[in-house]
């Protein structure tokens, strides 16, 4: 009797863990999480690509856009469980501090922002799975459209987490189209990533295979006359400062124009840091 009990207990933890971790996988795909109403999002709403390949967003500007000025695209996290919104404050604190120039925030392939527009495509769920080569070049051909549609003299691209690592590959995979790529909580070393959010959340999906790009991998196309900045946490425990260190040092050696900068007693959430609008700002200005 003892032994057919300890069976059905066993039975019972099993399924309690596979319902778990399938309830996992759902709810990274934001399936949980409510819609806030448009209203409070700001902007006006923008789209660009092909029926299959659109990418929506939202653009900002301050005053009449200023002729041929750069445009800045930011591009959000990985973002598990929600429907990111954050994308659009910062989109909007870096369209004040450039009155005149275009700030874009787009909604990275199959993701919804906070208010419900939606990206075509598959987000995945959240583990590092989702910086393919497709999204890398539907991302890429949404932010050519809208620099041609604009005459913008040049993109300045922002990513954060997730959105940094795509941000790299886009800037590498297509060469002059990115002026300088920023790089907040950068995930630039995909497996060593992975491996570490694996052991971190006890999950094993980080360690199912992808088909995601690794930065410091791609990094090997990227166009000497891109320059880069990478913007850590000193004390992220999400995305460690190595990797973007890692990255950094090996852009230098291939000639590249990189910095890094490490923000003391800082974790994650830094993509509206004011040091790190005012790296992206100082930058525009020495542009235009």
């Amino acid at each position: 009797m003892i032994k057919r009990w300890w069976k059905l207990g066993l039975l019972l933890l099993i399924v309690a863990l596979l319902g778990f971790w399938v309830y996992g996988l759902i709810a990274v795909r934001g399936t949980f999480a409510p819609f806030r109403s448009a209203e409070a999002a700001g902007g006006k709403v923008v789209a660009a690509g092909v029926p299959g390949h659109r990418m929506v967003g939202r653009v900002y500007v301050v005053g009449t856009p200023l002729p041929s000025a750069p445009l800045i695209v930011v591009l959000h996290g990985d973002a598990p469980f929600i429907h990111p919104g954050y994308q659009y404050q910062v989109a909007g604190d870096l369209a004040r501090a450039v009155p005149g120039i275009r700030v874009v925030a787009l909604m990275r392939p199959g993701y919804a922002d906070a208010y419900g527009a939606r990206s075509d495509g598959d987000r995945g769920f959240a583990s590092g799975d989702n910086y393919t080569a497709s999204v890398v070049k539907d991302l890429a051909a949404a932010i050519l459209a809208l620099k041609q549609q604009w005459g913008a003299s040049a993109v300045f691209l922002l990513g954060h987490s997730g959105g940094a690592a795509v941000a790299a590959n886009i800037a590498a995979f297509n060469p002059g189209l990115v002026r300088h790529v920023f790089l907040a909580g950068c995930p630039c070393d995909v497996p060593a990533f992975r491996w570490h959010m694996a052991q971190w959340q006890w999950s094993p999906t980080w360690l199912l295979p992808v088909r995601s790009l690794s930065p410091l991998v791609t990094l090997e196309r990227m166009d000497q006359g891109t320059d880069i900045t990478a913007i850590s946490g000193a004390d992220d425990p999400v995305t460690s400062p190595e990797y973007a260190q890692r990255y950094i040092a090996k852009a230098k050696a291939r000639g590249i124009s990189a910095s890094m900068l490490t923000l003391p007693n800082e974790g994650h959430e830094i993509l509206d840091h004011a040091t790190l609008i005012q790296a992206v700002t100082q930058a525009v200005h020495d542009e235009h």
